[in-house]
């Protein structure tokens, strides 16, 4: 006697209430529709993005990465979208109160018996293990996520034994997500002397290397909390990062660093307008959520700090960054 070895066919209602319990959030997308609107959402993908299934149906999913558009892993995955391939990311979201997380995204096109085109999306909140990585050193190559790899990092900046600006990004990002997730405030302080230039060409760089330990010193004797984190970025700046700070007090702070280091009495005889060593400072506050991301957060302060430096010495500039 034979036997039938094709397999049953599974009941709709059953594979349906199996997304719907499953640990993962899945999200279904119209792939026929140009705009790419929700058609369906289990229960898990609801949790996970904060978002309600009413409030995605019929909306695209860019709504999950808030103003936070230009990720190079949308870039891939409007690639994939477009070529009817599947691919998987890591892109930076954001929840309706505007707390931040890291989804792991894999999608997959499917048609129906109709030849119509679906998109089902997989997703996972890989935010803790992201970052752990950031505090072992670790950074996604965001750029290729296929050559992920451990990036080696000299922690310490040899002249000044402050921090290394890569190990300032680190922190930044960290502190980045991390204020997000707390909802806390997050300000980075930029420092620079003023018209250092003009002491290298007087004393020399061995002579310029004292000089940035002791600005360096200057800085770092300002920001003592065990959450504060000073650098040195490039040639003659310094960065600090401080969380939880009330915007009235950047500048008042900022300005006592300065004085810190006006009071060294550094000798710059051929400097105009000041013969000892001025400085002067850029201060940004953030709400980590809002605001697009925290490269754009660093390079906005080198550019005011620049601004105001050539505008003259000792300038104290503060902002907020991401605001409308």
């Amino acid at each position: 006697m034979s036997h039938d070895t094709h397999p049953a066919r599974l009941p709709e209602e059953l594979v349906r209430k199996a997304l719907e319990a499953a640990g993962e959030g899945i999200a279904v997308v119209d792939g026929e529709h140009p705009d790419g609107p929700v058609a369906w959402v289990n229960p898990a993908f609801e949790a996970m993005t904060g978002f309600d299934a009413a409030e995605l149906l019929g909306r695209n999913l860019r709504v999950l990465q808030g103003g936070d558009r230009e990720q190079a892993a949308l870039t891939e995955l409007r690639e994939a979208l477009a070529s009817e391939r599947s691919c998987s990311v890591l892109l930076r979201n954001y929840r309706p109160d505007g707390a931040i997380y890291w989804n792991q995204l894999r999608i997959e096109p499917c048609r129906d018996a109709g030849g119509a085109l679906w998109w089902i999306g997989y997703s996972r909140d890989v935010t803790a293990q992201r970052e752990m990585e950031i505090m072992q050193g670790r950074r996604a190559d965001e750029l290729d996520a296929t050559q992920r790899r451990l990036e080696q990092v000299d922690p310490i900046d040899r002249v000044t034994g402050l921090q290394s600006e890569r190990s300032l990004e680190i922190a930044l990002e960290l502190a980045w997500f991390s204020c997000a997730r707390e909802h806390r405030s997050l300000a980075l302080f930029l420092f620079a002397p003023d018209y250092f230039h003009v002491y290298l060409e007087t004393f020399g760089r061995v002579a310029g290397d004292s000089c940035l330990r002791m600005v360096a010193r200057g800085v770092s004797g300002a920001f003592r909390r065990a959450s504060d984190v000073t650098a040195r970025l490039g040639e003659a700046q310094f960065a600090a990062l401080g969380t939880g700070m009330e915007r009235a007090m950047l500048e008042p702070h900022a300005m006592r660093v300065c004085e810190r280091v006006k009071a060294l009495a550094i000798h710059n005889p051929h400097a105009p307008f000041s013969r000892t060593v001025t400085l002067s400072a850029a201060v940004l506050l953030a709400c980590p959520g809002r605001a697009p991301d925290w490269r754009g957060m660093l390079e906005e302060g080198r550019r005011m700090l620049a601004e105001a430096q050539a505008s003259g010495i000792e300038q104290v500039v503060v902002g907020d960054y991401g605001s409308d």
